[in-house]
């Protein structure tokens, strides 16, 4: 549930999708064995148990609606966290003007996923 809600996850999530109508898209389910995740067992017993407290000191926490993903400071923290402290990530790749700010700006842009708005 973390990794789907990262600005990553929802790369993934929007790249495999079937975007027919604007702002929307949907993976049918035989897709969903195909679909890019992150593979948890891969991950050592420390990054799993750094996964769940990033989890539970977010799950409680409001997340913008997709199209809202380049202002929604709890994204923002969700993805610096994830990246920090459960892969490992420089703080290169979150650091404002980086990396993951400007996947949050340009998926915000993206007319499949702003739709109408």
């Amino acid at each position: 549930m973390l990794w789907s809600n990262t600005s990553l996850g929802l790369l993934v999530h929007w790249w495999i999708a079937n975007k027919q109508q604007s702002g929307r898209g949907n993976i049918t389910p035989n897709v969903l064995a195909h679909l890019p995740v992150l593979d948890v067992m891969g991950l050592t017993p420390d990054q799993l148990k750094k996964a769940a407290k990033v989890f539970d000191r977010m799950c409680h926490k409001q997340l913008l609606p997709i199209h809202e993903i380049d202002k929604d400071p709890t994204r923002k923290e969700l993805d610096e966290r994830f990246a920090r402290e459960v892969l490992g990530l420089s703080e290169l790749i979150t650091q404002p003007g980086g990396p993951f700010e400007l996947l949050r700006m340009k998926l915000a842009q993206e007319p499949s996923i702003r739709g109408n708005k």
